[in-house]
């Protein structure tokens, strides 16, 4: 697959991560008004009947957004779109209408076949090990490390970002005001620190900008973006 391709199927993953967190929001809204009702159930029975079916919702979203995190991982070590039982290049086809797919259609069909089930989407993500200068710090020293060289440069706001260190990994969550602050942090991660195991899970949205304190803070002259990528292979 070419660069654009697994662009768009990144922001195809992103924008269903999304709606499964919207999806999320309603569930719980509708959670709260079933609680809030006057009218008293006669029997606990009964109420279980009516919240089953969030709870399976719930569990099947939650297996969704697993699968996804995955996908968006592999994207970040480079292994997206290789097939987990045979190693082989799944096609563009298949990974379009199923972007957060795990196997060929090839070992798909088999797996399905012989009724076998492929291991938790949360399984550990192995990945290169931390960068010679920080073999001494632990996972907490490093996350200080970065979000204090963070605060210190002052180009990229850090009020809607959460940066995690686990497992020689660093993990971007949350939102950023434009594409020329999420390249800035990149750059900072990778040519300034070191990192190159980043899993970016942050989405752009210009409307906080807006905010006066974020607008304080924007770099006058953005850094030169060349050679840096939405996700680190």
């Amino acid at each position: 697959m070419s660069g654009q391709d697994m662009a768009r199927l990144r922001g195809i993953l992103l924008k269903r991560r999304e709606g499964i967190f919207e999806r999320f929001q309603r569930l719980e809204s509708d959670r709260q008004s079933l609680g809030e009702r006057d009218v008293e159930l006669e029997e606990g029975a009964q109420r279980a009947d009516l919240t089953s079916p969030y709870d399976q919702l719930d569990e099947r979203g939650y297996e969704e957004l697993e699968e996804i995190n995955l996908a968006l991982c592999k994207l970040a070590m480079g292994s997206y779109g290789i097939c987990e039982v045979c190693n082989k290049p799944i096609s563009l086809k298949r990974m379009e209408a199923l972007p957060a797919t795990r196997l060929c259609q090839s070992c798909a069909r088999k797996h399905e076949e012989e009724q076998k089930v492929l291991p938790w989407a949360r399984q550990p993500i192995t990945c290169a090990t931390v960068p010679d200068q920080y073999q001494h710090l632990l996972s907490d020293e490093l996350q200080e490390l970065i979000l204090e060289h963070l605060r210190n440069d002052g180009r990229v706001g850090l009020e809607d970002l959460e940066i995690s260190f686990r497992n020689a990994v660093v993990y971007l969550e949350g939102t950023v005001p434009s594409e020329t602050e999420h390249q800035i942090l990149l750059k900072i991660l990778i040519d300034v620190l070191g990192f190159l195991s980043i899993v970016d899970h942050l989405v752009t949205n210009e409307s906080i900008l807006e905010r006066e304190d974020r607008v304080s803070r924007m770099p006058d002259l953005p850094l030169s973006t060349g050679g840096i990528f939405s996700e680190i292979t």
